[in-house]
């Protein structure tokens, strides 16, 4: 947050030096004025572990498969859940043409 700060407050002195100079060290304090708020933004997401403090590995969690609870049927009113087929259906898994 420091650097943030002391990017920002570099980038107001360079727009008051932009008006009152003249010349090609006008629009060197303009192009920094306009740069600063980018590299301020990159300075203040550059964190890196603080002084101390151990970098831990990232474990995996691996949840259980969701589970079927309900009535499913296919287009035909088929149920596809493992039962056997109604009367008058057709067997599991077979499709017309």
């Amino acid at each position: 947050m420091r650097r943030y700060l002391v990017a920002m407050s570099l980038r107001g002195v360079c727009f008051v030096l932009a008006i009152v100079t003249s010349g090609w060290l006008r629009w060197t304090f303009v192009v920094g004025a306009v740069v600063l708020p980018y590299v301020a933004v990159v300075l203040a997401n550059a964190v890196g572990p603080r002084f101390g403090e151990a970098v831990a590995p990232v474990v995996p969690v691996r949840d259980e498969p969701p589970v079927l609870t309900g009535r499913v049927e296919d287009h035909d009113g088929q149920r596809l859940t493992g039962e056997p087929p109604r009367e008058g259906g057709t067997a599991r898994g077979a499709h017309d043409g």
